[in-house]
């Protein structure tokens, strides 16, 4: 995954990550994520080491947003409301009831 590419997945999870409406661009965190990233770019009369674990960071930081964030939406779904109704179990688990047309 390119550079660029790690950095858009991050930003896009931020967006989700971020309380409310706020934008991104206001939010501190985007701030340190561009700073860091302009602060480590490599170019022609600098080699930076940290380039590999700037990388890798940014990778793990955007998949365990992404993962906080699919937590959430399973657990809303599928977390206790209550009782159920036969038919609201059934189609939770994708099965039909005998008098369902098929």
């Amino acid at each position: 995954m390119s550079k660029v590419q790690t950095l858009r997945r991050l930003l896009h999870e931020l967006r989700y990550a971020l309380p409310g409406h706020e934008k991104v661009q206001h939010s501190p965190a985007f701030a340190y994520i561009m700073e860091y990233y302009r602060r480590n770019a490599v170019t022609d009369q600098q080699y930076c080491r940290e380039q590999e674990e700037l990388a890798h960071l940014a990778q793990t930081c955007a998949t365990y947003l992404e993962s906080s964030r699919r937590y959430k939406e399973i657990h809303a779904e599928y977390h206790s409301r209550g009782e159920r109704t036969v038919r609201q179990t059934a189609d939770l688990v994708g099965f039909k009831l005998p008098h369902d047309p098929q």
